[in-house]
Order: C-alpha cells, then structure tokens, then sequence
C-alpha cells in the first residue's frame, strides 16, 4: 500500500507586471522587484528589473512546501508586494492577494501550469497595473531540499545544486591529484633501485625530464658529465684533504 502523500510542492511564477505607476519624477526610471510569501516568517524575491521601467518583466520562480489541505482550502492565499528601488530605501509600488482556488484548476493535472493576471494595488488603495503570474503543484518528494525549509527560490535552489557539483569537482579533482603523486613517487622509487644509491629522488625526476626533452642519448651525456663531475670533487677533496700533508713524489 502506497504511503500518502506527506507534502507537495506549490510553484509561483512571478513572469511580469504592466501598467505600474511611473515615478514621480521624470528622471528616475523606476526599476522594481517583487517580494512573494504564503507565511510572514518566509518571504522570497525576485531579481530586479532594471530595464522594463513601469512595465518589468522578473520571470522568477518560487517553491512552497504544502500540504494538500492547503492546496484544497478555498481560503489559501499567495501574498505579492512589488517595490521600487530607491536611494536611501525602496519605496512600496503596490500589494496584491490572490486565492490558490482561483488560479488553480481543480480538474488539472499535477505538473500541469495555469496563468492569470491579478490587479495591483497602490498603498492609496486604488488599483494601479496587473501582474502577470503562473502556479503549478508538484510530487514534494522531487525536491529534497524542501524537506529542511518550507520555501525556496529556483535560482538558490539551481545556486546550491552548482556548489555541490562544484565541490564533488574539486574532490575528484584532489583525488586524482593524490593518485598522480602517488604513482609517480612509486616510478621514482623504482628507479632509484637501479642507480647510484647516492642519487636522490628530484635528480633522478630531474634526469627524467630531459629523456623526455632530448632523448636517450642527451641522458647519457649528461649522466657521464655528472659522474664526472662526482668524481673530480671526490679528487680534490681527497688531495686537499688535511690528513694528506705529504705530497706524493
């Protein structure tokens, strides 16, 4: 028997708004936001609109954790409020409240989206503009992150997924590092077994770099001139060496 259904998922498109009463002077163009919430406790915003003046355009979605006797209720209500950006402090455009009954068919599927548009209300308490507004219901058990918060935007829902994908990256990335490092002290090692027990490991990665620039034969070369090397200061330390007073006749 299947286990009923605990939450779902209430997605408020907040898409546009026309008609919004211009500022009072000409010279400030009016760049507006909008502020959604079903709770006082939790209440998400949109981006700002810095170029739709009176008429802007956010398209920004949100989710709400519900319950199906939220969604069921004909009293159930999403709170809007828009705002303009001002010098000091943002300045209230407008207010509006609209029932989840009367943009919610009942006959429609589930992940299935319905618009409408909804007059605005200035603080005066006159209408002023509509407002543009999509909702759709969802399966809660696709969006883990709503089993902690009861409402999310999607933008900080796509923001937390590209940190998890950016920080398993990073990880792996580490990983590899390790491993690399890992097989390259092991060819090292080997190495080293087979050449001078006097040879130390960044001479023997420094030896390896030049079979990889100039080939065999430069290794060669070069290996005998640093033997050679070896060898005419092991002499001189030996001739000049103070336990060595009697010169040779």
């Amino acid at each position: 028997m299947p286990s009923p259904k605990t939450h779902q998922v209430l997605e408020i498109n907040l898409i546009s708004a026309q008609g919004l009463k211009p500022p009072s002077s000409p010279r400030r163009r009016l760049q507006t936001y909008a502020v959604t919430w079903i709770h006082p406790d939790t209440k998400l915003r949109t981006r700002v609109d810095k170029l739709g003046g009176h008429n802007p355009t956010w398209n920004d979605k949100f989710l709400f954790r519900v319950s199906p006797e939220f969604l069921s209720s004909d009293t159930s209500s999403i709170c809007i409020a828009i705002y303009a950006v001002g010098t000091f402090r943002d300045h209230l455009v407008g207010t509006l409240r609209f029932l989840i009954s009367n943009i919610l068919s009942r006959d429609a599927d589930e992940s299935t989206p319905c618009f409408s548009a909804f007059q605005i209300r200035r603080p005066s308490g006159r209408f002023h503009g509509v407002m543009n507004i999509g909702a759709m219901v969802m399966e809660g058990s696709g969006f883990p992150a709503l089993d902690k918060i009861s409402a999310i935007g999607y933008r900080d829902l796509m923001g937390e997924n590209i940190q998890q994908r950016r920080r398993k990256t990073a990880e792996e990335e580490a990983l590899s590092s390790e491993s690399c490092d890992n097989s390259c002290t092991e060819e090292g090692e080997g190495e080293s077994s087979t050449a001078s027990s006097s040879s130390s490991p960044r001479t023997l990665r420094d030896w390896n770099g030049v079979r990889e620039l100039a080939g065999t034969k430069t290794l060669t070369m070069s290996a005998s001139g640093f033997l050679c090397c070896l060898v005419s200061q092991g002499s001189v330390h030996q001739q000049f060496s103070p336990t060595n007073t009697t010169p040779e006749r």
